[in-house]
């Protein structure tokens, strides 16, 4: 029998990569996509590379029962990336909907998924929000200090996830950068920075851009998805990083592809001064990454 695989949020930042490493593989594996949304070019391209896409919310119970039925592997990224980097942009009925999506949602995947599957789950650096000072090579071991309600659902997932019983993975993503043909997130610090140096756009700098980032590019995160189902690994809670930057230095390497544009330093709130995950764990499991920040901050700005 085909080897079953359900990617849900699979027309996302993410899943949309993850999906291209999968498309030659469908004459011997079963590769289901779920999202919420219809997107017709994504859908259209999913059923050509012989993908069935089913449109459906991970909390519509009945139907993620169905679809998970004899899954083999689930990479789960189906979630609220739409989310409040500090607490004056947060709001009661957006913290409602992230729990609701993420926590329910996950927990119906954990419910249904088969007893054999593995879940390969996105958790979030920014579990470590809550600090007050700076550290750096924070590794697996370290308790998280979650603060917004982004944070405080995917910490609840990694506590739901572990004690499931079920086979896991759980990848603690950095600030993922990075070009993608499908849908960008410009959310993204290095992403935000490449749009606006192309359009010849200062950059603001909060606090003198001091805040340390752990970074990941898009293409080497789908990548160690893939890594991760195919490995003989379960039960492990990785950092998924590649780099270490400070929000100044990312900027000055934007700045190098125009050199008109200004860096400015303002007052404005900053979560917190940030700090940097180690990833040496990771790094002990074989995989390994293709991208830095310097050569995809190229790309970005010259696509």
């Amino acid at each position: 029998m085909k080897q079953k695989i359900v990617i849900t949020g699979g027309l996302g930042y993410i899943g949309s990569e993850l999906c291209k490493l999968y498309s030659g593989e469908t004459r011997f594996k079963n590769i289901i996509v779920t999202d919420n949304r219809f997107v017709s070019e994504r859908v259209k391209q999913l059923r050509d590379w012989g993908f069935e896409f089913i449109q459906a919310s991970i909390l519509d119970k009945d139907k993620i029962k169905e679809i998970l039925a004899d899954a083999d592997i689930v990479h789960h990224l189906a979630g609220i990336t739409d989310v409040a980097y500090v607490k004056t942009e947060s709001n009661s009925e957006q913290d409602k909907k992230i729990i609701e999506t993420a926590i329910d949602g996950t927990n119906n995947i954990l419910e249904f998924i088969p007893s054999h599957c593995k879940i390969v789950f996105p958790s979030t650096h920014v579990v470590y929000e809550g600090f007050e000072e700076t550290k750096h090579n924070i590794t697996e071991n370290e308790p998280t200090c979650p603060v917004l309600t982004y944070a405080t659902s995917k910490t609840q997932n990694e506590i739901d996830i572990t004690s499931s019983g079920k086979n896991y993975v759980i990848l603690r993503l950095g600030s993922v950068y990075g070009y993608s043909t499908d849908t960008m997130r410009i959310g993204s610090m290095p992403n935000l920075f490449s749009k606006m140096v192309s359009q010849n756009q200062n950059i603001k700098l909060f606090s003198g851009g001091i805040q340390y980032k752990s970074l990941v590019n898009l293409i080497d995160v789908a990548r160690c998805f893939k890594f991760m189902a195919e490995a003989e690994v379960k039960n492990e809670t990785f950092h998924l990083v590649n780099e270490q930057a400070t929000v100044k230095e990312v900027a000055e390497i934007c700045q190098k592809y125009n050199p008109n544009i200004e860096l400015i330093s303002t007052n404005d709130e900053v979560p917190n001064l940030g700090y940097t995950l180690s990833n040496d764990k990771l790094m002990s499991s074989g995989f390994k990454f293709l991208y830095n920040i310097k050569s995809s901050t190229y790309t970005l700005f010259f696509v």
